[in-house]
């Protein structure tokens, strides 16, 4: 065979391997930005309100994990105020990974329990520092849940809050379940200590309506206060209404939308 013949076969099987080069750099440079866009940058802790179940989440992480598999980390808080901890470790993930849900084994519907549970998320908070090495979080509050993480972030505890990112309430009541008797008794301390609200970088209020004004137990109302505690105040407030006809304050949690709200508001970020 001719030497050009040669040298050209060469030349052009060298000018193939360096397209192909190319192409693989170019590729794997779009899967590492696409890897980036959307790596969890912090934990994500969840609370759940009155008459819980360690359940209550687990559409919810369902969802998530159907795209990505989180790391789950399940708190338990007992009736003495005891901490108990489960695992279930997902290999190639760390702590940002994680899905982190708080359970009270105390639950009931009253103003001096969720006082006493927001002295367990504090103290649930110090263990995973401890423990953990947890330096910041995004917050998931459910129905009383998200009285108890307000109470937190606004420092209404013996202990100095964890700094939390971005916080999603959903069907929060504010100002308690009777719209004609609105009830400002944990109200009121978190307006006078709103300022610290200002360290939360982006709000997301969440209300269920049957187009009755209510989600069939808390009316719009009082899930709408909440925007006179963090409007302004944390670094962006967004306010939503989740209006379904057959929509329920108990199904919040297993509504599809709620779980992309989560996603894209909470683990994206």
């Amino acid at each position: 065979m001719p030497k050009k013949v040669i040298w050209g076969l060469i030349a052009c099987g060298a000018f193939l391997l360096l397209i192909i080069g190319l192409g693989l750099a170019t590729q794997l440079k779009r899967d590492q930005t696409s890897h980036v866009i959307t790596q969890q940058k912090r934990p994500l802790i969840m609370i759940a309100g009155s008459n819980s179940t360690p359940n209550n989440f687990d559409d919810i992480i369902k969802s998530l994990n159907a795209q990505h598999q989180h790391p789950v980390i399940n708190v338990t808080v007992t009736n003495s105020q005891a901490i108990k901890v489960k695992q279930n470790r997902v290999e190639g993930t760390n702590l940002n990974d994680a899905l982190i849900v708080v359970f009270f084994e105390n639950s009931t519907d009253t103003n001096a329990n969720i006082m006493t549970q927001t002295n367990g998320l504090a103290k649930v908070m110090r263990y995973l520092q401890k423990k953990f090495k947890l330096k910041t979080a995004n917050a998931l509050g459910y129905s009383n849940g998200g009285l108890i993480w307000s109470r937190y972030i606004a420092g209404l505890t013996s202990s100095k809050p964890l700094p939390i990112h971005d916080l999603m309430l959903v069907g929060t009541p504010f100002l308690g379940t009777d719209e004609d008797h609105p009830d400002h008794e944990l109200y009121n301390p978190l307006l006078k200590a709103q300022a610290h609200f200002k360290s939360l970088h982006a709000v997301v209020n969440v209300a269920g309506d049957t187009s009755s004004g209510n989600d069939n137990v808390v009316p719009l109302t009082s899930v709408t206060a909440g925007g006179k505690l963090f409007m302004n105040t944390a670094g962006r407030y967004t306010q939503m209404t989740v209006n379904i006809k057959d929509i329920s304050h108990g199904n919040l949690l297993q509504e599809s939308y709620v779980a992309r709200l989560v996603r894209q508001n909470l683990v994206n970020q």
